[in-house]
């Protein structure tokens, strides 16, 4: 055996959830059970932390074979099939050509939803038929105890459309839309015979929507709905059907009318995001009063607005600011903890607005931001051309004009915001230097030359109370390019290497949310396992070179970060830098200081 293979045989040992269930197999004194772990436990005493640390291991699909064994285990397990249910929305894109497209350049395997994508959300069902969902329906209508489980539903297209695929989203509440066709498309005569044999109230005329509304009521302990296909219609009849929300995602669509929302249903309300579309202005001003008027700002601890369109080669009007336009000039959100602007439009307006959020949200409590906007820090196109202080420019941006006002921020994100690269990357630098109490950062960003990337790992180093980072660099990622490619290729011949498949996949795929405990790509998975000691030994030489080391060594117990879509974890108490592999391998060992 290597002592490569020792090392990964080490890893696996040292693993704290091997040894959690080694303490929970100990049996317990106080129940008049032996104390050797190896002794045979009845399943009735098994431990149901067992079951959860398993369940959160494998797919909802294992964990529905499992439940298949015995009656003990059905019980012990059965909840974690239906405590997450995400309804596929299949008739949203029907261009194949589009689908093939999207999977190819930006959303990839795990967006339509095959073999293992959702490790990481442990206890997510998914559905993508219409089939599917009636069969569920029918299982929690003869079963109406397993509605008691479900916490989330969330109906989705499965994949984001592009630009040019967008204009057809009003067509959501259409006669073509797959929710509004009656039952007797998808099922068979003799199916509907039987299915009226057992519920009197069945008709066939019954629509796939008609039994959405049903399936809400034999869910009594539903907390989350997320429904950004729907119209604000739609979105009233199922709000109806609830009592206990504390999360909301909705869209409003450019054709949609408004709908006075039943807002007496989602009073426990602590989290609500709005996708729009332009030309939603006064949507967004009258939703957001009504809001304000039934007191649901109140308990709002979680702000999302997000706007469905990226194409900003035009100037455009500040359409997310119309959500709080028509509020009040005092204190809105008393309680608010985090907000998100993402794709939302400022131009150089930046001051004014930002001074208007101030009054009305309290910033100086926030503990999480995060950004990715549309503005313009100065007027001209080069940056040293714009200004008589060339050092001035970057502090005309959101994130700035913001950071004075953010006392408790602990968790940042900040996304390319379509603006000067050099004022943003000085923006960030600035930031950071302000705000050294930083628990979590996200940064996808463009350095442009070695300067600025050498003052921002310094800027980085210094965030002592840093636990979690995810770091996106352009200017290092054509350098890492380059390295993994002659590595791999032209250094040890490995000529199978596919730069596209082993590595930008993941890294594109982890830059639009970050996951520090897997890898969701599965080419780039399988390559990693295949040729982990090549893996091991191009990150001992470049971990260096590209001045991580120091950023990996600073002083910390423990911390997590994702460079370039890798994963990495340090443990300060045995000085070990580790590398995830894969699920299968998880951390090995890769330096020591």
């Amino acid at each position: 055996m290597t002592s490569y293979d020792h090392q990964k045989l080490n890893a696996k040992n040292r693993g704290n959830e091997s040894n959690k269930i080694k303490e929970m197999l100990t049996l317990n004194k106080k129940h008049g059970l032996s104390n050797n772990i190896y002794s045979r436990i009845e399943f009735q005493n098994f431990p149901n932390d067992v079951f959860s640390m398993i369940c959160e291991n494998i797919s909802v699909k294992d964990i529905l074979n499992l439940s298949l064994t015995c009656s003990v285990i059905r019980r012990k397990v059965e909840g974690k099939i239906y405590t997450h249910l995400r309804i596929i929305d299949i008739d949203h894109i029907v261009d194949e050509d589009e689908l093939v497209i999207q999977r190819h350049f930006g959303t990839f395997k795990d967006e339509s939803l095959e073999t293992e994508s959702w490790w990481v959300y442990n206890n997510i069902s998914n559905i993508k038929s219409a089939r599917g969902i009636l069969y569920l329906v029918y299982d929690i209508l003869t079963t109406p105890q397993h509605g008691n489980y479900l916490r989330t539903i969330e109906i989705n297209p499965v994949l984001k459309p592009s630009p040019w695929q967008r204009r057809k989203d009003h067509d959501s509440n259409s006669e073509n839309s797959i929710w509004n066709k009656t039952l007797d498309n998808f099922l068979k005569d003799s199916e509907v015979e039987f299915i009226k044999s057992k519920f009197s109230f069945f008709k066939p005329s019954l629509t796939l929507f008609d039994c959405l509304l049903l399936l809400l009521d034999y869910t009594p302990r539903l907390e989350s709905l997320i429904v950004s296909r729907f119209s604000l219609e739609c979105v009233s009849k199922l709000l109806v059907k609830t009592d206990n929300l504390k999360e909301l995602k909705i869209m409003i669509y450019e054709h949609d009318n408004f709908v006075e929302l039943p807002f007496n249903k989602i009073q426990k309300l602590e989290k609500l995001r709005i996708k729009f579309q332009e030309n939603t202005e006064q949507t967004l001003e009258k939703i957001s009063l009504n809001f304000y008027n039934c007191g649901i700002f109140n308990n709002l601890k979680s702000l999302r607005l997000k706007y469905d369109k990226t194409d900003f080669n035009y100037l455009n009007n500040p359409t997310w600011y119309s959500f709080f336009k028509s509020l009040p000039r005092k204190l809105v959100f008393p309680k608010l903890k985090g907000i998100e602007l993402k794709d939302c439009f400022f131009g150089s307006d930046q001051h004014n607005i930002v001074n208007n959020l101030s009054v009305v949200l309290p910033l100086h409590e926030l503990k999480w931001l995060s950004l990715q906007i549309y503005e313009y820090s100065h007027k001209g196109i080069k940056h040293s051309r714009c200004s008589t202080d060339d050092s001035i420019n970057h502090e005309n941006t959101v994130l700035l004009k913001l950071a004075r006002h953010l006392k408790k921020i602990e968790h940042l994100t900040i996304k390319p915001t379509k603006n000067c690269k050099e004022c943003q990357i000085n923006s960030i630098w600035k930031f950071l230097s302000m705000h050294k109490k930083l628990r979590k950062l996200w940064i996808s960003t463009d350095s442009l030359n070695q300067s600025n990337y050498d003052k921002l790992l310094n800027a980085l180093y210094d965030l002592q109370a840093l636990e979690q980072l995810a770091y996106f660099d352009q200017y290092i990622d054509g350098k890492l390019i380059y390295s993994l490619k002659k590595w791999f290729i032209i250094d040890h011949g490995t000529f199978d290497f596919d730069i596209f498949k082993n590595y930008e996949s993941e890294k594109l795929r982890q830059d639009i949310i970050p996951i520090f405990n897997c890898y969701i790509i599965e080419e780039f998975k399988n390559f990693n396992e295949r040729e982990s000691d090549l893996l091991v030994l191009f990150w001992q030489k470049h971990v260096k070179e590209f001045g991580f080391l120091k950023l990996l060594t600073r002083n910390s117990s423990f911390m997590e970060m994702k460079l370039f879509g890798y994963n990495f974890k340090v443990d300060g108490k045995r000085r070990a830098i580790m590398l995830y592999i894969s699920k299968v391998i998880g951390y090995v060992d890769l330096l020591y200081y």
